[in-house]
């Protein structure tokens, strides 16, 4: 016999075949899906047959008894479970049954299967030699297996009305009645009053699970409630059914006693009362030790979490989010824009439950929320947030967003000024997909708005906006057009990157760029640079290239860069020399040359070694031969590089100097090329090469010679062009001084005249200027205009130096002495000092005497004599000239008639702008001035006049302010020695005797200065003559 013994196995099937009998009787009571319960029954009876049979054996002990035993065990307890079920069932309300019968007939369809398995552990085929028992028992699992516990679809359809509108206020009444007649139909209460009872019953149940803690199912049932009380065909009392219990209004045992919100973390403390963990810590921290809800003593502070009110508060929250959301999703069709921000504040909030974006994505509400992007009253950011959480769950919905249109939303927003930072984070997360990078990136406007967030002060927009041109930075094209844009650091690093094709490109696009300097001091970069240069030598990179660089150097930083880049001039010399090369490649080439010429310092020229070589006398001939063999501008081009090199480089200007087959070839193209670009240029070479030079201009031999100062005479006297006057006079004024041929040519010719009339002229144009600026002038004064004075200055000190007196009595004729005087007040200092000496070969021009002391000129330089020569010449004579023919006019100063062939400064008012250029104390002709007021006080019989004259025009207080101002130390020793001449003849006033006193004083401290400032003391009585000082 088995262990248990008899009694103990028939209790054990004694109380199996009892819970399968009372199952069969509480199950003839059930009014929902009859027939499925009828066939559970039957199954059940024939499980209670089969029991009481194997009560009735008496079966030896064996080794399979044990598992039959455990067995019996499972299958009474999977009976218990569902009569406890069916008992719940039961005692519920009709109504509430109608809302749980699909979570019953889930239980039961489980607890089936549990007993088929249960039946089929009984091992009854090694109980039963007949097997009897085993066929019986296979038919009642198969029977039970065959029945399906599933709610009719009339039932499925009203449960799932209720769970939509339960919690919606929005629903009409007539809608409301309609479902009431459904509900009333289901559950067999058909009349007022029997919905009443249901009704009443309905809220005792509710208060019964509120007792019980069963915050969910009475939220739930109280919804239904609400749901019902709208209709007039259940009586409600007075002031029930006014509030209705959404998901916002929460039950009070969800909420923390302490904190009055929502727990999360639900704790009980030993009184048994909950409260969120955080709130009733921090409320024990205080020292507290009661409970805040009852009040009672705790004898502890322990406290248990609170599992089964923490899964009702999760359930409640699932089941009300899901009802919001349905509802949400039916909103976004509405028109009112206050429904529509709400739908999205709703929809939004669903979103930020963890896992719930699952199930919104299957709504598919992307077309409803771009679409929503387009409506301005709409919450803009509510939707871009939503569209960010749909993004970021899955690659379905980022294609799905992008499909619907929302990287042209959102770009017109930017358009508008709109800045979201969710925005850019929808279009950072489409990026992360390369088909839809493309999409954004080819988007209109998209990249000029990127790159303008980028620029944004706030770095939540800014770094978001750099993070999207990143993910598009792997298309050449992008890079473009964020070039364009202004963004250029994306540029250089691809242009390290790509093939020569697409560096081409990229050339090629930046040539037409509208490029700020902002955006050029980028395109400084060394690697940048380094690697465009060496560009030069690919031939599908080179014209793109040469373009581009040509571009770039309108700005000085990346000219300054190319200086000093080795390999650029090797390849524009290559360009320039190639016979291969487009005319258009040789000129590029030519222009770029000229901005890194005339960009370079003479560091750089220690620094690179090919802007060295660049000088050399070889390319000097390349760009000689070049400019004669390409078009007029080439040839321009090349002039003007040349010109450049000359006046950059002393070594380029000796070497070419000494060319004499280049000067040959220069004076050949000034005379025979007519076109004034060509012309132009060769003058200014010609100019350049003559500079700082003591030889002056170098010639051609005879007879080229003659043709060659012709050709400088008939431009200056005859072109047009000012520019072209100006270098002609340049050169002339820098002749050879000691060759009597080029003076007969000047004395043959008309230059002097022409120089006349650019004098009268330019000094007009001065004039004007002082009065009307605003009104035009035939020549405005500029530095051309300044630069053509003072050559033209040049070339008339050339034509009358002392020993030229025929071209000196023809200036005089021309009453050129008295142009020269008004130069000295309006002209630059340079000119000034040129029209100084230039008075002093006029003012000695009729005497005789002088022919043999003629200045050697060597030490000449602009027109610049050196003054201890110039302070010789005035000795000479006085700055009255006299001849044999005396006029009747006098000289206040001189006393006696002035030359008619000569002039006197005196009475022709030159005082005045002498004193004046001496006040001018930076002026580089002050000393010269000095020297010439000087010299009118030498003579003795006129010294007295003479220094009144000074005097009367404010002539001491200007050298007064030589005298204190930073002047050069020889220029306050001629100050001094014109003070010492005035002070000896003539009395100063009481005020300029004071102030003369106070700077000879302050002189007194400067060792070379000190004898002749004490000079002058004495001469005041403010010293002794014996003093220390001497």
């Amino acid at each position: 016999m088995d262990i248990m013994g008899f009694a103990a196995r028939d209790e054990l099937l004694k109380r199996v075949a009892d819970s399968v009998m009372l199952f069969c009787a509480d199950a003839r009571h059930v009014d929902l899906e009859q027939e499925s319960f009828r066939r559970f029954s039957e199954y059940m009876g024939l499980l209670h047959a089969l029991v009481r049979e194997l009560t009735a054996r008496r079966v030896e002990r064996t080794p399979e008894w044990g598992t039959t035993t455990a067995a019996l065990q499972q299958l009474e307890a999977e009976i218990n479970k569902v009569r406890e079920t069916l008992k719940t069932y039961g005692a519920r309300s009709r109504l509430s049954r109608l809302l749980v019968c699909r979570d019953v007939l889930s239980k039961l369809q489980r607890s089936a299967h549990e007993i088929c398995r249960a039946i089929e552990s009984l091992s009854l085929g090694n109980l039963d030699s007949t097997l009897r028992l085993k066929s019986k028992a296979e038919e009642i699992v198969h029977g039970l297996e065959s029945v399906e516990f599933k709610s009719a679809a009339a039932t499925e359809a009203i449960v799932t009305e209720i769970a939509n509108s339960a919690a919606e206020d929005g629903r009409s009444r007539d809608y409301t009645s309609r479902l009431l007649h459904q509900i009333s139909d289901a559950i067999g209460a058909t009349t007022s009053a029997s919905l009443g009872r249901e009704m009443a019953l309905l809220k005792q149940e509710k208060e019964e699970m509120e007792a019980r803690k069963q915050h969910a199912e009475a939220l739930q049932l109280a919804q239904l409630i609400h749901l019902l009380s709208r209709t007039e065909m259940i009586p409600i009392p007075r002031g029930e059914g006014a509030t209705p219990p959404t998901s916002d209004n929460f039950i009070g045992s969800f909420t923390c006693p302490i904190s009055g919100e929502l727990m999360q973390d639900p704790v009980a403390v030993v009184c048994g009362h909950s409260f969120e963990r955080k709130a009733i810590l921090e409320y024990f921290e205080l020292g507290q030790r009661t409970c805040p809800t009852c009040g009672e003593l705790l004898s502890s502070q322990e406290l248990t979490r609170n599992i089964s009110l923490q899964n009702s508060i999760q359930e409640w929250q699932k089941r009300s989010l899901t009802i919001k959301l349905q509802n949400a999703m039916s909103d976004l069709a509405s028109s009112e824009p206050d429904t529509l921000n709400q739908a999205l504040e709703t929809l939004l909030a669903a979103m930020e439950v963890p896992g719930y974006i699952a199930e919104i994505s299957q709504l598919n509400p992307v077309t409803k929320l771009v679409t929503m992007l387009k409506n301005n009253a709409v919450n803009s950011k509510s939707t871009l947030k939503c569209l960010c959480y749909l993004a970021n769950h899955s690659a379905e919905n980022k294609e799905a967003i992008a499909a619907a249109g929302a990287v042209r939303c959102i770009v017109k927003m930017f358009c508008r000024g709109e800045t979201e930072p969710e925005a850019l984070q929808v279009l950072l997360d489409l990026s992360e997909n390369e088909k839809l990078a493309d999409l954004i990136g080819n988007t209109k406007d998209c990249i000029p708005s990127l790159v303008s967030l980028a620029q944004n002060s706030v770095p939540a927009i800014s770094e978001k906006a750099l993070h999207v041109l990143s993910r598009l930075s792997s298309k050449t094209h992008f890079v473009i057009q964020m070039a364009r844009a202004g963004h250029v650091r994306p540029f250089l690093t691809s242009f390290q990157q790509v093939n020569t094709e697409g560096r081409a490109q990229m050339a090629t696009a930046l040539t037409g760029m509208q490029l700020l300097e902002n955006t050029a001091r980028h395109l400084e970069s060394e690697q940048f640079i380094g690697t465009l240069t060496k560009s030069l030598y690919s031939c599908v990179c080179k014209p793109a290239c040469l373009g581009c660089i040509k571009r770039l150097t309108a700005f000085p930083g990346v000219v300054q860069k190319l200086v000093l880049d080795r390999d650029i001039i090797p390849a524009l010399l290559g360009l320039v020399h190639s016979t291969t090369s487009e005319p258009q490649w040789k000129q590029d080439a030519v222009e770029i040359l000229i901005s890194l010429v005339g960009a370079s310092q003479p560091q750089d020229y220690c620094n690179n070694p090919s802007l060295q070589e660049l000088h050399s006398l070889h390319n000097i001939h390349v760009f000689l031969h070049a400019a004669s063999a390409s078009s007029p501008q080439t040839k321009c081009s090349c002039l003007r590089l040349l010109v450049l090199m000359a006046t950059k480089s002393s070594d380029a200007r000796d070497l070419m100097r000494c060319d004499q087959s280049m000067i040959s070839r220069l004076f050949s193209t000034l005379s025979g090329d007519h076109r004034s670009g060509v012309r132009l240029q060769v003058l200014r070479l010609i100019h350049s090469i003559a500079e700082e030079h003591p030889g002056g201009v170098p010639l051609p031999p005879s007879p080229e010679k003659e043709g060659a100062v012709n050709t400088l005479i008939n431009v200056f006297t005859s072109s047009p062009d000012m520019e072209e006057r100006s270098a002609a006079a340049g050169i002339i004024g820098r002749l050879p001084s000691d060759d009597a041929d080029i003076d007969e040519m000047l004395y043959r010719s008309e230059i002097l005249k022409a120089i006349h009339e650019v004098i009268c002229a330019t000094e007009s144009s001065s004039n004007h200027h002082h009065v009307t600026m605003n009104e035009p002038t035939p020549w405005q004064p500029t530095m051309e205009i300044n630069c053509l004075q003072e050559n033209v200055l040049a070339s008339l000190l050339r034509c009358i130096e002392p020993k030229r007196t025929e071209l000196q009595r023809q200036a005089l004729k021309l009453d050129l002495s008295t142009s020269l005087i008004r130069v000295l007040s309006t002209a630059s200092s340079l000119a000034k000092k040129q029209a100084i000496i230039a008075l002093c070969h006029l003012s000695h021009s009729s005497d005789q005497t002088m022919t043999g002391s003629a200045i050697d000129l060597k030490d000449q330089k602009d027109g610049f004599f050196p003054v201890s020569q110039l302070q010789w010449i005035f000795r000479m004579k006085s700055w009255c000239g006299f001849s044999s023919e005396l006029s009747q006019s006098l000289c206040s100063v001189h006393g006696s008639a002035c030359s008619r062939h000569a002039f006197c400064l005196v009475k022709a008012g030159a005082v005045g702008p002498l004193v004046q250029i001496v006040d001018e104390a930076e002026s580089v002709a002050c000393e010269a001035a000095l020297v010439a007021l000087e010299t009118l006080i030498r003579e003795e019989r006129t010294a007295c006049s003479a220094s009144m004259a000074i005097a009367e025009s404010q002539g001491v207080a200007a050298i007064l302010r030589v005298l204190q101002h930073n002047s050069s130390l020889p220029t306050k020793e001629k100050a001094l020695d014109l003070l010492h001449s005035i002070v000896k003849h003539s009395e100063i006033s009481v005020k300029q005797s004071l102030r003369s006193k106070e700077v000879l004083i302050n002189l007194l401290k400067v060792e070379e200065l000190r004898k002749k400032a004490a000079l002058i003391l004495s001469q005041m009585h403010d010293i002794p003559q014996m003093s220390s000082y001497f």
